[in-house]
């Protein structure tokens, strides 16, 4: 949904899902509930997925994790968890994450360089080559 690919949302607006809001958590696991209870009478039923009919288990799942929050705060466990959501996400998106991206410098190294030099010895060697041979002839 927001992690499918590396144009996905989740990848382009990175800001907004960098960690992965404890919001976004907890609608996840609302949509998780829906598809569990669809299968509750051993088979599928689809339930339609609106703020109606969820509204109140993504509160349910909204407090509790800002419960956990609250009592895990010394450990940040939560914010722990929602970066390695992030992580995992882009990883399955396809990129890298993102801490990879930030850190890399953004400079050309001096290999660059050094190989640059060789291309343009080696043509200068060729046009003096050249003219050479056209000059003999």
């Amino acid at each position: 949904m927001w992690f499918a690919n590396r144009n996905d949302e989740g990848i382009i607006y990175h800001k907004y899902f960098n960690p992965i809001p404890t919001e976004v958590v907890a609608l996840v696991l609302t949509a998780i509930e829906c598809c569990i209870d669809e299968w509750a009478q051993g088979l599928k039923e689809d339930i339609k997925f609106t703020s109606a009919t969820n509204g109140s288990v993504y509160k349910g799942h909204l407090a509790s994790l800002q419960r956990f929050q609250q009592h895990t705060a010394p450990y940040k466990l939560l914010e722990k968890i929602c970066d390695n959501l992030h992580d995992t996400a882009r990883f399955h998106a396809g990129v890298q994450p993102l801490a990879m991206i930030l850190a890399a410098p953004h400079r050309i190294n001096d290999d660059a360089f050094e190989d640059a030099i060789r291309e343009y010895q080696l043509e200068e060697q060729d046009t003096v080559e050249d003219n050479e041979s056209s000059g003999a002839g």
